[in-house]
């Protein structure tokens, strides 16, 4: 799961290889372990690494294409059906963007 945080370019494939398992098993493996499929979790990490950008100041083009969107309109697409609202709307109110490598200080609000 690390790796793939820090490269949420990887595939399926790409993973297995690293680990000498066949696609399939590793995706049986994905899921039984992480609770959600691959594709999912990846989805949900490119989603975490642009949103993470965009809080600190980053462009939404480049953001989004760093983290494997095919466009800044194919990432707003996506954010708009996992989350039921657009990007602009949820980064106007200063959200605190939590991923499994914010320290735990950073995780509360004062």
């Amino acid at each position: 799961m690390r790796t793939l945080q820090a490269n949420p370019n990887l595939s399926a494939p790409q993973l297995a290889a690293q680990l000498h398992l066949s696609p399939t098993h590793f995706q049986h493996l994905f899921t039984a372990n992480a609770g959600t499929t691959f594709r999912r979790y990846r989805l949900w990490t490119r989603m975490t690494h642009v949103a993470t950008a965009l809080t600190t100041g980053a462009n939404l083009t480049r953001a989004s294409a760093d983290a494997g969107f095919a466009s800044p309109n194919h990432f707003s697409e996506t954010f708009h059906k996992m989350f039921g609202l657009t990007a602009k709307t949820l980064l106007t109110t200063n959200p605190t963007i939590i991923t499994p490598n914010t320290p735990h200080s950073a995780r509360t609000r004062r």
